[in-house]
């Protein structure tokens, strides 16, 4: 299909300069080059790799490497980068986006990326300097110069940002303890033994994990000094990071009508429930679920720039999965993690020193875990997005090890 009203120059808005946003640029100028893309950003920085501000926290990546593209690329694909730029509002019927000190910007399409900002539970104590979370590089800074002279880091949560902040911090010196409400880490990702796993190789190298325990209250005065736990065991803290989720940045969304529940409803093609508004990245939710993730981010961005050119493509639904290393130690976690029906089954088990749990159900492979050897994650991944029968060559007796053989 061709591109609509292509003798036409149309304007396109993103708002958001994360992966979502600079992917539905890229997307737009790949197939409309001699369209006019306007890219609003609220930092200061040119768009960067957010899935990487934790290296840039443990010293691994300068600042000078995060960035997607130099500044030169965005004026030689016509992308206008307006950095430091906020939306008061949007105007649906006129097409006018209106920016902070009363500038309006026409659209022809506007894309919304704005992303999600950090979640920070109500504990009292939350508002003390020294309590941080990480989101930007601004975050990332603050942490680091805080950590520079700090003996001790209590890390608020155990899901994926958890552990890599705390690995970072760990490697830069710091103290590190994580805590996690969850009876253990990395719920959404893990099964109990594969945490339990994943657990052990962290305490090995020095960092402490207490699970299944509720922050009570963080303290201190002019600066944070403690955390309390609901047993009333209080744990000294230098820095205190909160790493407790994301909420999508659902305002403007909400400003001009458009459906939301926990995001902000779109399509298949990232419509959202207003004409000429598409929506991608951390603050959507389609399908129910709301992905909060670098790939499914990067593709929604990819999907919204195509509908707003007129091609016709649409998102697919594929299982979620993660990859992680924190201090040396990969992990690969996809699909469904833990049975709930009768004909499901689970086959795990460590060989030299790698850990494996696969997830088998109507004779497919719903999902799989692994920690250390990462190397069959592709084939994994494939097994899982495709839904390959394994009804001939396996059954809940087979070992691991020849599920490994018929993955290699």
């Amino acid at each position: 299909m061709q591109a609509e009203n292509a003798s036409k120059i149309n304007q396109y808005v993103i708002v958001g300069g994360g992966i979502a946003g600079v992917s539905a640029a890229e997307t737009i100028f790949a197939h409309e080059p001699d369209s006019e893309i306007i890219l609003i950003c609220g930092e200061s920085t040119l768009p960067y790799f957010r899935m990487n501000l934790t290296r840039y926290l443990a010293g691994e990546l300068e600042a000078s490497s995060l960035p997607l593209h130099p500044e030169e690329w965005y004026p030689s694909k016509h992308i206008t980068l307006m950095l430091e730029t906020f939306v008061e509002t949007i105007d649906p019927q006129e097409h006018l986006v209106l920016l902070q000190g009363g500038k309006r910007v026409h659209y022809d399409k506007l894309i919304l990326a704005t992303g999600a900002s950090p979640n920070v539970p109500p504990i009292p104590g939350v508002d003390i300097p020294g309590v941080q979370t990480l989101r930007t590089i601004e975050d990332a800074n603050r942490i680091q110069d805080a950590s520079k002279n700090t003996a001790e880091v209590v890390c608020i949560g155990g899901g994926l940002l958890g552990l890599e902040v705390a690995g970072a911090i760990a490697h830069s010196g710091g103290k590190v303890t994580v805590l996690e409400a969850m009876p253990w880490l990395l719920p959404r990702q893990l099964d109990e033994p594969a945490s339990k796993n994943l657990q052990a190789r962290i305490e090995s190298l020095g960092v402490k994990v207490i699970v299944g325990i509720k922050t009570q209250a963080i303290v201190g005065d002019d600066r944070v000094r403690a955390v309390v736990l609901e047993d009333g065991t209080e744990l000294k803290a230098d820095l205190v990071v909160i790493s407790a989720g994301i909420k999508p940045n659902i305002d403007l969304a909400c400003k001009v009508g458009a459906a939301v529940n926990r995001g902000v409803l779109v399509d298949a093609e990232m419509r959202t429930s207003v004409e000429d508004i598409l929506a991608a990245g951390d603050l959507c939710e389609y399908g129910g679920q709301v992905y909060g993730l670098w790939v499914p981010a990067k593709a929604q961005g990819r999907i919204a720039g195509l509908t707003a050119v007129g091609l016709d493509e649409h998102i697919s639904a594929t299982p979620p999965s993660a990859r992680l290393k924190v201090m040396g130690i990969d992990l690969f976690s996809i699909g469904k993690i833990s049975p709930s029906e009768a004909d499901e089954f689970v086959i795990a088990g460590e060989i030299d020193g790698n850990y494996y749990s696969f997830l088998f159900g109507r004779s497919l492979m719903l999902g799989a875990i692994l920690i250390g050897n990462n190397r069959l994650s592709a084939r994994i991944k494939r097994a899982v997005d495709n839904a390959e029968d394994f009804s001939t060559k396996l059954n809940r007796e087979t070992p691991v090890e020849e599920v490994l053989k018929l993955l290699s």
